[in-house]
C-alpha cells in the first residue's frame, strides 16, 4: 500500500511541480493558499446547501471542493520551495482542513443529499482517520499512505458524486454509503498498523 502511495505522490509531484514552480516565483504565500482553500470548503458547503433548491449547483460545489482540495495538496509543496515551513503553518493548515471538511459534511446533510445518519458518520470517520494519524504521529509511527481512504480520496469521491448528482439523483448518498464503509475499513487498517508497530517496539 505505502509503494502504491509513493508511486502516486511522485506522479502528482511531477504534474504539479511546474505550478508551484510559477507559484513559488511570485509574492503568494502558502498560507495565502491554506486561507484560499478554506474559504473555498467554505464555499462548497454553502452551496451544496442552496443545491437542495437547484440541482445544478451541485456542479459548481463539487467544482468549489476540488479546487479547495487541489490547492490544500499545494501549500506544502510552495512552503518546501520557498523555504516557508512553520510549526504555526503546519498546524493551520490540518486544522483548517478539519474544519473545512466538516463543513462539507454539514452542507451536504442540509441539503439533504444524504441522509443525517449516513452524512454524520461520513463526517465521524473522516474526523477519525485525521486523528489516528495525528495521535500516531506522537508515537512516532508513520501513518501517511496507510489505508484506503485518506483526505484526496474522500474529496474525489464526493466531487464524482456532486457532478453525477443532478443526473442521478441519489448518487451522493450512495457514494457516501462507500464512503463510509471505506472510511471505517481504513480506520481499523490504521489501528491495527500502529499497533504492530509498538507491539514490535516492546518485543
Amino acid at each position: 500500500m505505502k509503494k502504491k502511495r509513493e508511486l502516486e505522490n511522485k506522479l502528482i509531484t511531477r504534474l504539479s511541480s511546474s505550478l508551484v514552480d510559477v507559484i513559488s516565483s511570485t509574492r503568494i504565500r502558502p498560507i495565502d493558499l491554506t486561507l484560499t482553500s478554506f474559504l473555498l470548503a467554505l464555499s462548497s458547503s454553502s452551496t451544496y446547501y442552496f443545491s437542495r433548491e437547484n440541482v445544478y449547483f451541485y456542479f459548481l460545489a463539487g467544482s468549489l471542493l476540488l479546487l479547495s482540495g487541489f490547492l490544500d495538496a499545494l501549500d506544502g509543496a510552495v512552503a518546501r520551495k520557498k523555504n516557508m515551513e512553520t510549526q504555526i503553518g503546519a498546524f493551520l493548515d490540518s486544522t483548517l482542513d478539519k474544519i473545512g471538511e466538516a463543513a462539507v459534511f454539514i452542507g451536504l446533510i442540509a441539503s439533504e443529499a444524504t441522509t443525517p445518519l449516513l452524512g454524520s458518520l461520513g463526517l465521524a470517520s473522516s474526523i477519525l482517520i485525521s486523528y489516528t494519524r495525528s495521535r500516531a504521529e506522537g508515537l512516532n509511527v508513520d501513518l501517511k499512505g496507510v489505508g484506503l481512504m485518506e483526505r484526496a480520496e474522500r474529496i474525489v469521491l464526493l466531487v464524482v458524486a456532486s457532478f453525477l448528482e443532478p443526473f442521478f439523483r441519489g448518487v451522493i448518498n450512495l457514494t457516501m454509503i462507500v464512503l463510509v464503509i471505506l472510511s471505517l475499513y481504513t480506520l481499523v487498517q490504521r489501528i491495527l498498523y500502529v499497533s504492530r508497530i509498538l507491539s514490535q517496539r516492546l518485543s
